[in-house]
């Protein structure tokens, strides 16, 4: 219980850090597979099965919901002292994905790079939803704790659909998705308030529509992706490039979602707002460590695995190999009787001719 707890706890911290992939770090911990394996199982005909998978999740989502808050808390603490120390950092995770994802679909990138133009769209979707918060239309910037308005409320809702259907892709995590929509910091802020015990209803009521959102889309928008992976996966991973490409212009322009609102990142070094080199190659660096452990894990567990497998097609030959010879010895003991499956000559005397007739043979 408490290390399906801890499990959690650790999934929430990536989940919580734009980047990093909960999945991976469920991969690099060897839970990944039974946490799939129990989401399958809620549908399950099989009562047994079922409960088994609703306790494991529960105890996972404690974990969670833990490692979550604890995160933000801590991120939300860090964010008005070092927010461009940590935006650099974002940038670094995000754009070092990029080759990791290019080595992983290799198949379904290479020779088809005209759907290069799915890349330019996914940058151009990112810079948009960037550029779009700033219009008149969406009554100024996203506050949780302020209270939304007007647009904002649908703006919130969408951004909660996307975050939830980003966490199927590869390489690209819900928390990226959210701080494209500029919900990330505002959202941090808010859950800081609650543990301050601001339950204010226009905050809260903000907080619910996005959890709706996630809610919707996690039953529609997760099966329309899952769908575009099976037949169209070339071009959803050329347009996940394109999302971490633009992500990586998002997240510089992350600190104008602070309260106050804050210059964004340039990439002029000496100013106050520059890219901070360091951080940006530690983030780099930590996205590679993840990696690299999770390939010496897989690597690892390969020959376990593949001794498994075999293990089973032996299993399953053996049991032909066991029926075939059940079959034979069925046969021999039917011949020792007497009784052949041919049919002896006095039944044969009886066999109907063609004509209807029995057939008559000379003794």
């Amino acid at each position: 219980m408490f290390l399906t707890a801890f499990h959690g706890l650790a999934m929430a911290l990536a989940d919580s850090v734009p980047g990093v992939s909960g999945g991976t770090v469920g991969f690099i911990l060897g839970f990944y597979d039974r946490f799939i394996l129990s989401i399958n199982d809620l549908l399950s005909k099989d009562k047994a099965a079922r409960r088994k998978a609703i306790l494991y999740l529960l105890n996972l989502g404690i974990g969670w919901v833990i490692g979550l808050v604890a995160s933000m808390l801590l991120l939300s603490a860090l964010f008005e002292k070092h927010v461009y120390v940590l935006c650099s950092a974002f940038i670094g995770l995000s754009l070092a994905a990029v080759p990791f994802i290019v080595i992983a679909e290799i198949a379904v990138i290479k020779g088809k790079y005209y759907n290069l133009v799915f890349t330019l769209l996914g940058a151009a979707l990112v810079v948009g939803i960037s550029l779009l918060r700033e219009l008149d239309f969406m009554s100024g910037q996203i506050s949780f704790v302020d209270g939304l308005r007007g647009w904002q409320y649908l703006y919130v809702f969408l951004a909660g659909m996307a975050a939830i259907s980003a966490m199927i892709l590869p390489g690209i995590s819900g928390s990226t998705i959210l701080l494209v929509f500029g919900c990330y910091l505002p959202l941090l802020e808010a859950i800081k308030e609650v543990f301050r015990f601001n339950f204010s209803f226009r905050m809260i009521s903000g907080i619910l529509v996005m959890a709706a959102g996630i809610v919707v889309g996690a039953l529609l928008a997760v099966k329309g992706i899952k769908a575009a992976l099976l037949k169209f996966r070339s071009q959803t991973v050329y347009t996940v490039l394109g999302l971490l490409l633009g992500s990586a212009y998002a997240i510089a322009q992350g600190p104008l979602n602070l309260k106050p609102s804050q210059e964004g990142i340039v990439l002029t070094q000496g100013l106050p707002n520059s890219l901070r080199i360091i951080p940006l190659i530690v983030g780099a660096l930590i996205l590679v460590g993840l990696e690299l452990l999770r390939f010496l894990i897989e690597k690892k567990s390969a020959p376990a695995k593949a001794a498994a497998a075999a293990s089973n097609e032996a299993g399953v030959s053996g049991i032909d190999a066991h029926e075939e010879a059940s079959t034979g010895e069925l046969a021999s003991a039917t011949s020792d009787d007497g009784q052949s499956s041919a049919p002896s000559d006095d039944v044969q005397a009886s066999v109907p001719s063609d004509d209807g007739r029995p057939d008559e043979r000379p003794e």
